[in-house]
């Protein structure tokens, strides 16, 4: 999509559409209360034009929105309309906030139909914004759009079926974006796995045809510091001998839409050339069903010799995240964020909104917090309440995977953290909000991009 500035005024934009906020649809003649049209948020009124109308542009879209609306009411606004906005070649717009527009439109515009016979409806292809064009609103702008394709690169990802995207797969895009965004690339096969000490990833991956990997992607930064990012990386999870039913199967080809997600922003990162450094580190398997899968009562070594009884096969990710963790500490970064798909309880604690946050840095977890407010993405802070680890302890081992049906996104998190190295860090539980079977304001059923926007806010803050 072309994005543009341009100084005309509303009725003068030559545009194939003309969006307006719905106070603005009186100053050009429209009686919008013979249309049952109020003007309030979430509405929208289509007029096409007739003759004698007061405006150049081929039609009028009216969106209801609050005089003061602030980005994130923007943002939602336009992504709601945008696929009303879908099939009009160029769309000019005046409403505040131009890099709330881009974001909108790009996101609530998203499709995925690579598997289509025919293609969806056909995108915006030339966006003008009616504004000024003042230095900091292009710069706004040029960083609107790198977010929003940060969001799609890992929809896209995510989108994918789990057949195309076997671990190798996900490596390869992986080094495939490195090049072509100047960063540092580096995969782990399976026999570096063995020699490096990576029992947890092994043990996931053991069951599948396909052989698990560990990817590593740097971003230098200048002289910022350094974060690590690690990112669950399960391309399908079908549970393991613990072999979930077929329904809770169905959507498993997400279970790495947080490998995807901190791919996309040290891929933002980079191209925003933010002064942080940033790797990230993501553990690619297949949790499959095979003779050679890994059992119940087995035990796995990680990275950094801590022992894990595996007492469920169908809590899997948080034994590749150990060792990743455990690797990223090692390079002893300032901080360490993590984004998974990790548990069910915290769909039933926070719904489809929301994402669990928990951590051991009270700096960290506040600059995240804020980060998800300016995005609009919402986080719950869940309390790391550390009795519960008696829990997790293995007579066997030095802990198993699995601490029993209540509070697991809270067992999770307190089993996660021995593998951090005292380094300040923070987990995201995305498993409610990675992936939706319905619609939002910003996009379709599917993935969603999720935490992409409040990472790379936190870096920015950084």
């Amino acid at each position: 999509m072309e994005v543009s500035f341009s100084p005309h005024a509303p009725a003068d934009a030559g545009a194939d559409l003309l969006v307006l906020p719905a106070s603005a649809g009186a100053e050009l003649g429209f009686e919008l209360h013979r249309a049952g049209f109020a003007g309030r948020p979430g509405e929208e009124l289509l007029v096409p034009r007739r003759e004698g109308d007061r405006f150049r542009a081929g039609a009028v879209l009216l969106i209801g929105l609050e005089a003061d609306a602030d980005e994130r009411a923007v943002r939602r606004a336009v992504g709601h309309a945008a696929s009303r906005m879908a099939g009009f070649g160029t769309v000019a717009v005046a409403l505040p906030h131009p890099a709330a527009v881009v974001e909108g439109v790009r996101l609530g515009g998203y499709r995925f139909d690579r598997y289509k016979s025919s293609p969806q409806d056909r995108p915006v292809g030339r966006l003008v914004l009616l504004a000024p064009g003042t230095a900091e609103d292009r710069a706004a702008v040029a960083r609107a759009e790198v977010v929003a394709e940060a969001v799609t690169f890992t929809r896209d990802l995510v989108n994918t079926p789990a057949g195309d995207l076997v671990p190798a797969d996900l490596a390869a895009r992986a080094v495939e974006m490195a090049a072509e965004s100047g960063l540092d690339a580096r995969v782990l096969t399976a026999d570096d796995l063995r020699a490096g000490g990576f029992g947890g990833i092994l043990g996931v991956g053991a069951a599948s045809a396909n052989p698990p990997c560990l990817i590593e992607v740097g971003y230098p930064g200048d002289g910022g510091g350094l974060v690590g990012l690690a990112g669950k990386g399960i391309t399908f999870d079908a549970g393991g001998l613990g072999i979930k039913s077929q329904k809770a199967m169905a959507t498993m080809k997400s279970d790495m839409a947080g490998g995807a997600t901190m791919l996309a922003v040290v891929r933002a990162a980079a191209r925003l050339g933010l002064r942080t450094g940033v790797v990230a580190v993501v553990p690619a398997a297949e949790n499959m069903v095979s003779g050679s899968a890994t059992r119940p009562g087995d035990v796995l070594r990680h990275r950094n010799g801590i022992t894990t009884e595996v007492a469920d096969t169908d809590a899997e990710g948080r034994l590749v995240l150990a060792d990743a963790l455990a690797y990223l500490a090692e390079r002893r970064p300032d901080a360490i964020v993590d984004a998974a798909t990790l548990t069910y309880s915290v769909m039933h604690a926070l719904g489809e909104d929301i994402t669990g946050l928990l951590g051991n840095d009270r700096a960290l977890l506040g600059a995240l917090t804020e980060a998800a407010e300016e995005t609009g993405e919402p986080v719950w802070e869940m309390p790391m309440w550390r009795p519960y680890l008696e829990r997790l302890k293995s007579d066997v081992a030095d802990f198993k995977n699995d601490g029993g049906a209540h509070a697991d996104v809270i067992l999770a998190a307190l089993f996660l953290e021995n593998f951090t190295g005292g380094v300040p860090w923070a987990h995201l539980d995305v498993a409610t909000t990675a992936y939706l079977d319905s619609a939002t304001d910003l996009g379709p059923a599917g993935a969603t991009g999720a935490m992409v926007r409040t990472l790379i806010r936190y870096l920015e803050g950084r």
